[in-house]
């Protein structure tokens, strides 16, 4: 009896210690491999979302603006721009001018009518900035312009048909700066050189400052100042 009861005892002990052995060896099967996979984290994921190339969303391909230095001189005028490409800016210029004409004799300024005319300029810029028509540029322009001169009012008949038009055409080089400020006001200037040649040789040495420079022509510096919404 105390021998069965030691087999059975013993049996009994085996068949635990087995059974606690193998649940032992099944929780280092289980603990150990389950941490590999929470060490394979993959976080480089994440990472790829910051794309700064997204923000062409936000980039500026027209912009509309004017030109207020022009109305010094009686020309008013309406700028546009497009870039097809990043950097790359096809502009257009229309214009209306309307300046009186004084002249000076003997030391008075003598109403001579006025001159009257439309044009526009053609060309094309090369914009350093990455939003649109900002950063520093540079580029030339195709000028060209009609007008006329007109007598002034309440003179005969005679001195009416002495009015007559011309044309003008030439070409200028500009640099200056724009810069896009918040959603899309752009602000800028810059300065640069034209040379223009009328149809009909006009001299400019006593008219005033505003048909001087309309009707004048040769190699003149010009000045840009530009106040436009960019979209």
């Amino acid at each position: 009896m105390r021998i069965a009861s030691f087999l059975l005892s013993s049996a009994m002990f085996s068949a635990l210690s087995m059974a606690l052995f193998a649940g032992e060896a099944h929780a280092q099967d289980t603990a150990p491999g389950g941490a590999p996979p929470a060490a394979v984290a993959q976080t480089p994921a994440p990472r790829e979302q910051p794309k700064v190339e997204d923000s062409d969303d936000d980039y500026k391909h027209f912009t509309v603006g004017l030109n207020p230095l022009g109305v010094a001189i009686g020309r008013y005028s309406l700028q546009g721009e497009y870039l097809p490409a990043k950097h790359h800016a096809i502009t257009l210029n229309p214009f209306f001018a309307h300046a009186p004409v004084t002249v000076t004799v003997n030391g008075q300024d003598v109403d001579a009518g006025s001159l009257n005319g439309f044009g526009g300029e053609l060309g094309y810029r090369f914009y350093t900035g990455s939003k649109g028509s900002n950063g520093f540029f540079v580029g030339p322009s195709f000028l060209f312009a009609s007008y006329s001169q007109s007598a002034p009012t309440g003179t005969n008949t005679s001195a009416q048909a002495s009015s007559d038009s011309f044309t003008s055409i030439g070409g200028a080089l500009d640099i200056g700066g724009q810069a896009i400020i918040g959603p899309g006001v752009v602000v800028g200037g810059g300065f640069g050189l034209q040379y223009t040649s009328t149809s009909k040789d006009i001299n400019t040495d006593n008219l005033n400052l505003a048909s001087a420079i309309i009707a004048g022509g040769g190699v003149r510096p010009r000045f840009l100042l530009t106040v436009a919404y960019a979209f």
